[in-house]
């Protein structure tokens, strides 16, 4: 389809999955604008165009004034699903103001939300005390690094922050919902004795965090206060806010001026995305566990229903990021209104 050619207004999109094997497990990719993975439209008159050629023609039409004001024709937020059979290589992500500077880039902050954990599983995060860099170093050389990294045990329903600079790795028997910032720029630090390409130890060193690791709090519950709807908000970045939903009812979604698209992801149960239509009626859209939809800015007027038992979502947006001149002082914030119900 010539996407020049259709002004026809978006709607709810679910995109094709991309998989991927790794030494470690298994990466699905849900939603993504990367290049070398470009998440396919699966649904409606869209379907067999890449994220990238919608972003390519619609611009702010899909993300919304805010977004496209900062991130441009990026699309801001990556989903994946991560599936640990054994421990990831140690890692770290990188800030957005190092990302730019260094590799034209977006940087890295993400949220872990735990769908599947087995008894025992861990999430290594962050140091223990403070460690000196060439210590840090010596032990990575020597195979001793886990010795000085404080080790989690998360249930289900969890959800971790982890921010830049913060060393992390999954251990086997986890299933983690990734929601991040639409890249993949982070660095492959230690490899538990094994053979892992890409190791950027050296490359990575001075973007480490050497501090104390923040514990996260433990519980499906431990994040965040429930508010009217079953919404618990799990965590508000500057690059993301994730809320879950327990959708017991319906609800109605609504801004007069929508700055953000919204993205779902249904955890469990089946949900339905009712829209009005070009002809005056309605439009349905399923989502059932394991899927995810984006519901594009310009549709700013929507209801959510459940349409199984025990239905949870996971509803994440992008709030106004202003980009700022360390020339300038600061000013007092633009207001912006945007009214999510």
């Amino acid at each position: 389809m010539d996407m020049e050619e259709d002004n026809r207004k978006l709607y709810p999109m679910k995109f094709i999955g991309l998989r991927d094997e790794t030494s470690w497990g298994s990466v699905d990719y849900l939603v993504a604008d990367l290049g070398f993975k470009d998440s396919m439209v699966d649904n409606g008159w869209f379907g067999g165009n890449t994220l990238s050629e919608l972003m390519g023609t619609y611009l702010e039409r899909v993300t919304g004034d805010d977004a496209f004001e900062y991130y441009g024709l990026q699309f801001p937020i990556l989903v994946k699903v991560i599936e640990t059979k054994d421990w990831q290589p140690l890692q770290v992500n990188v800030a957005d103001q190092e990302a730019a500077e260094r590799y034209d880039s977006f940087g890295k902050t993400v949220l872990w939300y735990i769908l599947e954990a087995e008894k025992g599983s861990g999430i290594r995060l962050g140091f223990r005390e403070d460690v000196e860099p060439a210590e840090f170093y010596r032990r990575c050389q020597e195979g001793k690094v886990e010795d000085i990294l404080e080790c989690v045990h998360p249930s289900v329903g969890d959800s971790i922050l982890i921010k830049p600079g913060t060393v992390f790795a999954a251990g086997p028997g986890l299933r983690i919902l990734e929601i991040s910032e639409c890249s993949e720029l982070s660095f492959n630090l230690h490899g538990w004795g094994k053979e892992t390409e890409g190791m950027m130890l050296e490359e990575a060193f001075d973007l480490i965090d050497y501090s104390p690791a923040e514990k996260p709090a433990a519980g499906p519950n431990a994040s965040g206060t429930v508010e009217e709807g079953g919404r618990r908000v799990l965590t508000t970045e500057p690059e993301f806010t994730v809320t879950r939903i327990d959708l017991a009812d319906g609800l109605h979604i609504f801004s007069e001026h929508p700055g953000s698209f919204a993205i779902y992801f249904c955890e469990r149960g089946e949900a339905i995305i009712q829209t009005p239509s070009d002809d005056g009626g309605q439009s349905r859209y399923s989502l059932k566990a394991g899927q995810c939809i984006l519901v594009p800015s310009e549709v700013n007027d929507f209801f959510i229903f459940p349409a199984a038992q025990d239905t949870r979502l996971l509803e994440v947006l992008t709030e106004k990021r202003v980009v700022r001149d360390p020339y300038v002082p600061d000013e007092a914030p633009d207001p912006h209104i945007k009214v999510w119900n």
